[in-house]
């Protein structure tokens, strides 16, 4: 019998200098007592992730917004809804996109607090958020 599975992708554009930098800052790290802490996490507001659904890649201005989405995880599923999201703008003024996923199946949930994220733009330096996308994949 198969199953839909049910994603979100939340969006953030950034800006790093170097890719040890974007690295230190997506590294989850825990102290004594199993709390989990992370430079992104609190950037945006986040207090646990599973970091194993976060994903980025890095670009330069003479890329458009499909260039930069192709070869991500899942983008088959959500890039005609994300490249209206992004423009010229504000790709200009970043070089890291971020990517965090969020799966709710028969299974369990990951991260399926970003479910409930709002999907308003808002500013959240070094971080923009773009938004989130939901979509769904048949499970095998």
């Amino acid at each position: 019998m198969k199953t839909k599975a049910q994603y979100v992708v939340a969006v953030w554009l950034a800006n790093f200098n170097h890719e040890k930098e974007l690295r230190n800052y997506l590294e989850v790290t825990y102290d004594e007592d199993g709390n989990s802490q992370s430079g992104f996490g609190d950037a945006v507001g986040l207090e646990h992730f599973d970091s194993d659904f976060l994903e980025h890649a890095s670009f330069n201005n003479t890329m458009d917004p499909e260039e930069i989405i192709n070869g991500v995880s899942f983008s088959e599923y959500f890039k005609h809804h994300l490249t209206p999201l992004i423009n010229n703008d504000s790709l200009s003024a970043h070089n890291t996109i971020i990517f965090l996923y969020g799966k709710q199946d028969v299974y369990g949930a990951i991260n399926e607090h970003i479910f409930s994220m709002a999907n308003e733009p808002r500013q959240q330096l070094p971080f923009s958020f773009i938004g989130t996308i939901k979509f769904e994949i048949e499970n095998q």
